[in-house]
């Protein structure tokens, strides 16, 4: 039996099993509701950023300031790699996002000029890029086309939704007038819209859609909202339901933050207002999970937790994360758990990432864009969506050739000989989806 405070390439079965924390000295989980265990305790670069699972079990991050700075991965076993650093004097600006060919992405800016460029990695160490053009976008996202969404400044200084390329070349899909602005989170959902929050000079947040041709409209007004943090003061996302989920960190019933549901046509409601004495500011994250509830976690001091919310309003606070700090990333992984980055605390200080086994099942795939739409046998067909990795894909009932993942969003195949016109299916261990759009074999 795992003792208290071990982690193994096991962790998952282990608490799977024990259902209880795997944490030295923490006290028992919470009600017992989920399981807590520290995968790596971050070691001598500040600032940890992004995570994402580039293959089943492994885990991709960046970290450090003007000093010591990389790009990361790591496996359950706890053990990190160096896959590249930039020139001594940059910083990462963006969240580590993974890119359609294998490798992947943040913004690295220089710290004296403030110019910035696209940085990437591959899986295995020395495969380090920069882009030769400078990036004035901060990928966040990666979408349909093999491209980046990002917060991006335009050229009167306008901050908007901005499309990046893996060469670094920016178009600007919408930009929102005004000094003072700033957005604070951006999104590509599922009905092929972006929206974000964005934040004017007065500190008031609006809940912004933005249509593939740059139309822009403000679905609903939020309370005064000081967090200006990209992408982690106002985090927002679209449920499987197709409304939009979000957080801020004032407002509510006591005015100390709130979780809340938004329709497409402004209809707004309050899900969960945060206590005013417990908490010291609200979440920096926003899932949802296999099992259709929310998850995000509450920055409490040296007391960060996480906690589960339903669509409803139904609120559980799910565990302490002890030695770990929030601001924090999650994400749910292939098999089911749900991982975390901590910006602080943890052996070191710098803080690392987490896991809690709060007995999801697998999450789904979704498979909801591929390309080319037609071409014949031997064609190279790239599909995007979500929970993709360990895929494997048919043309009717004829298996695809060279399968091979690019993080948990890419799915590149080839059609097989005999295939025949008609959806895609993609399989994964949490099940199978099938495309809307068929591919027309010619």
């Amino acid at each position: 039996m795992t003792k208290a405070g071990d982690i193994t390439s096991g962790f998952v079965q282990t608490v799977a099993a024990l259902g209880v924390c795997l944490v030295a000295a923490a006290p028992p989980c919470r009600g017992g509701q989920a399981a807590f265990g520290v995968i790596y305790n971050n070691q001598g670069y500040p600032n940890p950023q992004g995570l994402v699972e580039g293959s089943p079990g492994v885990f991709y991050y960046t970290a450090g300031s003007a000093g010591p700075t990389g790009y990361f991965s790591v496996t359950l076993d706890g053990k990190r790699t160096t896959l590249g650093a930039p020139a001594t004097g940059s910083f990462f600006s963006a969240y580590a996002v993974s890119g359609p060919d294998q490798r992947f992405y943040a913004s690295v800016c220089n710290s004296p000029t403030q110019t910035c460029g696209l940085f990437s990695v591959a899986s295995a160490p020395g495969g380090q890029r920069l882009s030769t053009q400078s990036a004035p976008c901060s990928p966040d996202q990666n979408l349909p086309d093999g491209a980046f969404l990002g917060l991006g400044t335009g050229p009167s200084h306008e901050l908007g939704f901005a499309h990046c390329d893996t060469d670094g070349t920016v178009s600007y899909i919408a930009l929102m007038p005004g000094a003072g602005n700033v957005m604070d989170s951006d999104i590509y959902a599922q009905d092929g819209n972006y929206y974000g929050v964005l934040l004017n000079g007065a500190g008031i947040g609006s809940v912004v859609q933005a249509t593939p041709s740059g139309a822009v409209t403000a679905l609903y007004t939020l309370p005064s909202n000081t967090f200006t943090k990209g992408g982690a003061g106002t985090p927002i996302l679209m449920g499987t339901d197709g409304n939009l989920y979000g957080s801020i960190s004032t407002g509510g019933a006591n005015g100390t933050g709130m979780v809340y549901k938004l329709t497409l046509s402004g209809q707004f409601t309050l899900l969960h207002s945060f206590e005013k004495v417990k908490y010291v500011s609200g979440p920096s994250d926003l899932i949802q999970a296999s099992d259709g509830n929310l998850y995000g976690d509450m920055q409490s001091g040296s007391d960060s937790r996480v906690f589960r919310i339903t669509t409803s309003g139904q609120y559980t606070e799910l565990t302490g994360l002890y030695s770990m700090g929030c601001y924090c990333l999650l994400l749910q992984g292939s098999d089911g758990v749900i991982y975390g980055l901590a910006s602080s605390g943890g052996t070191a200080g710098y803080g690392g990432i987490f896991a809690i086994d709060a007995g999801l099942p697998k999450p789904m795939p979704q498979a909801l864009k591929f390309a080319p739409q037609h071409g014949p046998v031997g064609t190279r067909v790239r599909i995007w969506g979500y929970n993709l990795l360990g895929a494997s894909v048919q043309f009717g009932s004829q298996p695809g050739d060279d399968v091979v993942n690019s993080g948990p969003n890419y799915v590149w195949v080839t059609v097989p000989a005999g295939a025949n016109s008609g959806p895609i299916t993609v399989t994964t261990p949490g099940g199978t989806a099938v495309t809307v759009a068929s591919f027309k074999v010619e």
